[in-house]
């Protein structure tokens, strides 16, 4: 991908999952100011119609509702297929769609653990497997997984930073397999931001974990969608199987 006059990513097609809330949310808003066509992805059809209506009259191409539970291949290769027929093959896929943990170790049971690992786990090798074909035979595309800064300093839930581990293995094993074929995967790791997931988890929580950020602050969603925004675009060339982290100061060196 190489920068031109226009949009950084005037003519791509951009997959968004989890895209109704939070950084999902602005991340398609942020991809579609950039110019891509957004295939925005969630089970939540009424936080797509906001999203959409949010975007409407403004000077961006189409931003597409996909509903869809990311847990649910079938359903997923199904709404990508849709979005592909229509505007062309997907170059861009965040895969953002995550729930939250709560609780200690023996708290989870086996239907949590399952559910945990389908949606951030499952969910990303859905999508992935959906568009990564077209991306090889094209040679060109970006993966951004999201992740957590919770696998540096843990104080995030057991399961919740476990299925995150799995995938920041797969960014780094696939980014390494695919990179000579055009194809860049890498993740992003953001630090406490203000979704609903995260204020979900209740006052005393959100304080405790705004209290580690060293700029004193938790962070926005467009903060993170910039991060993002940018592996997707021109900048992000020679990025492969990297973590970028927009914590605020959570940890650092990593």
């Amino acid at each position: 991908m190489t920068a031109g006059d226009g949009p950084p990513l005037a003519g791509r097609v951009a997959v968004v999952t989890g895209a109704a809330s939070g950084i999902g949310r602005a991340t398609a808003l942020r991809l579609a100011a950039d110019g891509a066509i957004v295939g925005a992805l969630d089970r939540d059809e009424a936080g797509l119609d906001a999203l959409r209506a949010s975007a409407d009259g403004r000077d961006r191409p189409a931003m597409v509702s996909l509903v869809a539970d990311v847990a649910d291949e079938a359903a997923v290769r199904a709404a990508l297929a849709t979005l592909s027929g229509r505007h062309g093959t997907v170059g861009i896929l965040v895969n953002n769609a995550g729930i939250g943990g709560h609780g200690g170790f023996l708290d989870a049971t086996p239907a949590d653990w399952e559910r945990m690992l389908a949606v951030h786990l499952g969910g990303a090798l859905a999508c992935t497997r959906a568009v990564l074909p077209g991306m090889l035979a094209a040679r060109e595309g970006r993966i951004v997984n999201i992740l957590t800064d919770g696998l540096w300093h843990g104080r995030t839930s057991t399961t919740y930073t476990t299925a995150k581990g799995a995938l920041l293995g797969l960014t780094r094993s696939l980014a390494r397999e695919v990179a000579s074929q055009g194809v860049r995967v890498n993740a992003v790791a953001p630090g406490p931001v203000d979704t609903p997931m995260f204020l979900d988890a209740g006052p005393d929580a959100v304080a405790a974990e705004r209290a580690t950020v060293a700029i004193g602050r938790s962070l926005r969603p467009d903060e993170v969608a910039a991060t993002i925004a940018f592996l997707c675009g021109p900048g992000g060339d020679a990025y492969v199987g990297q973590v970028l982290g927009p914590n605020g100061g959570t940890v650092a060196g990593v």
